[in-house]
């Protein structure tokens, strides 16, 4: 019959891995079998007892050894993976230390990168301003051309000035004429009056 559709199908493959795993993690401490510690105190016990009945003592001695030795064993790796784990635990301090001096030491370069870019942009804008001028005064013609240009500019205003003193003159000689007219009719006319 075929699987039901979102069922678990385990391989025979994964159901051997499986197997093992729960293996490895039984191995430690085999279900019925007491934990170190007690099986060193009961061959201690054991031990007494023997000692106590005044029995021969030689086996109960070498299973008390064993135990002890094992607990000894066992303690001692349990130590040196503790130490082991102490060690990296300041490997990992000194990781950290590293870090957060190295956190602060790029923060302080970010910052004096933060001010150059703004520096950068402060000069970039300055540089824009300053293209801009000199394009515009590109535009303008050469300064010996404005001061030939203001030169003759100056002889025009110079000869207009002229010819608007002359021509002021004539006027004034003009109104001297008129006047001088004007003076004559006067007379004739007192003149024809009186006679």
């Amino acid at each position: 019959m075929p699987p039901k559709p979102g069922a678990l199908v385990i391989t025979e493959e994964e159901e051997e891995i499986i197997r093992q795993r729960i293996i490895e993690q039984t191995a430690t401490l085999r279900p019925g079998q007491p934990y170190p510690l007690k099986r060193l105190v009961g061959a201690f016990f054991d031990l007494v007892a023997t000692l106590d009945a005044e029995e021969d003592a030689e086996e109960a001695k070498e299973a008390f050894y064993t135990e002890l030795d094992t607990y000894e064993f066992n303690m001692g790796r349990y130590s040196s993976v503790v130490a082991a784990q102490r060690l990296q635990q300041l490997g990992y301090d000194d990781e950290e230390e590293a870090l957060r001096a190295k956190t602060a030491e790029l923060l302080s370069k970010s910052a004096s990168i933060r001010t150059k870019l703004a520096e950068s942009a402060r000069e970039r804008a300055f540089r824009e301003a300053r293209d801009e001028t000199v394009a515009a005064c590109r535009e303008q013609p050469p300064r010996a051309d404005s001061e030939a240009t203001n030169a003759e500019l100056e002889r025009a205003i110079a000869d207009a000035r002229a010819h608007i003193e002359s021509l002021d003159a004539d006027v004034a000689e003009r109104k001297a004429k008129y006047a001088l007219l004007l003076t004559a009719l006067d007379q004739i006319e007192d003149g024809r009056a009186a006679a």
